[in-house]
């Protein structure tokens, strides 16, 4: 089972059950001209973290998890907008006024949509919800257990307020939660770094980039090349348990949505149960011969492996292999 370094416990995932849920990415939020810009705040930290979120989704649908959209926004007559929190402050515009895109987070809006390069597509789950949390007054608990899910990734906006507010929610209900740190955002640096730290240090798991300026680091401190690696280098790394019969030395471990690079160890008779490829992988024999139903492939070999590609993976007398994969493959018919 792959694990994810995250804080304040690593989090192992499990596909089957996995989904990610995306919170508020609305053009009211990120663009000039809406609601968010109106209270004085700099939007451009929203629209920044857009080409993330947007990988982050793909990612999911390739794998073929589910992706779930939630959007703030209210009825057109109000009903569910208590008066406490249409009349807080003094802005310059309220819930409900018209704005320069529609009236201001009203379900059906051109302001409350999200934005068109995250859009849902058809059949992806969407939830309207009226509070922070994307729990309060909605069918998102009726939905995740529909799909079975048991663990949600998090992303979108903002970080301190409706994501953390829904993945605490989560989490007191039993869902085990993970914040993709670099595809949320606040529009205050130091709300989403105080944010962050508290969830880092409770309970639900928080990811974030720093696994790939360590990892260099620390191939560096081997001072390993490709040309040492294929003479032998990779026998003075430590190996840790990856599968059964297989060990592992990470050169860079990414999440569930991000590539991987990685050495594998099989022992003789050990392999991979047929597995589908979610993202391009590539494999380098360094040692032994691999083997897969397309035939056997001895040191020195190169293997491609496309997207939407499936075999079985195995060795008769034991193999080492480099390999680096977009996306983590998904094992077929195997429990999680």
């Amino acid at each position: 089972m792959a694990e994810i370094d995250a804080q304040p416990f690593a989090f192992s995932f499990k596909p089957d059950t996995m989904a990610l849920v995306v919170i508020d990415m609305q053009r009211d939020f990120a663009e000039p001209g809406g609601f968010g810009a109106s209270l004085g705040n700099d939007v451009s930290r929203i629209a920044a973290i857009v080409p993330t979120v947007k990988k982050l989704i793909e990612g999911f649908r390739a794998a073929g998890l589910p992706v779930i959209h939630t959007m703030e926004c209210h009825r057109a007559d109000l009903s569910d907008l208590p008066p406490a929190k249409r009349n807080r402050g003094n802005p310059s515009i309220r819930i409900g006024d018209v704005g320069p895109m529609g009236r201001v987070l009203i379900s059906g809006e051109p302001g409350t949509a999200i934005l068109d390069e995250l859009a849902p597509l058809p059949g992806e789950i969407v939830i309207e919800k009226p509070g922070k949390g994307a729990f309060y007054a909605t069918s998102f608990g009726d939905e995740l257990k529909r799909l079975g899910a048991q663990q949600l990734v998090f992303a979108g906006v903002t970080t301190e307020v409706c994501v953390q507010t829904t993945m605490r929610e989560a989490n007191d209900r039993g869902y085990e939660c993970l914040l993709a740190e670099d595809a949320t955002e606040s529009y205050f640096p130091e709300f989403k770094a105080a944010a962050l730290a508290m969830i880092r240090a409770k309970a639900p798991s928080s990811a974030g980039r720093r696994r790939p300026t360590r990892c260099c680091r620390e191939l560096r401190m081997a001072n390993l090349s490709f040309a040492g690696l294929v003479s032998g280098g990779w026998r003075e790394l430590a190996f840790e348990p990856f599968r059964d019969g297989i060990t592992v030395h990470w050169l860079l471990k990414g999440g569930p949505v991000e590539p991987s690079v990685a050495i594998l160890d099989y022992r003789a008779g050990a392999g991979v149960p047929r597995h589908r490829h979610v993202g391009l992988e590539t494999i380098v024999v360094l040692e032994g011969t691999q083997s897969d139903e397309n035939g056997d492939y001895p040191r020195g070999s190169v293997i491609l492996n496309p997207v939407g590609t499936e075999h079985s993976v195995w060795t008769k007398d034991g193999c080492v292999v480099l390999i680096q994969w977009d996306l983590p493959v998904i094992i077929l018919g195997e429990a999680t």
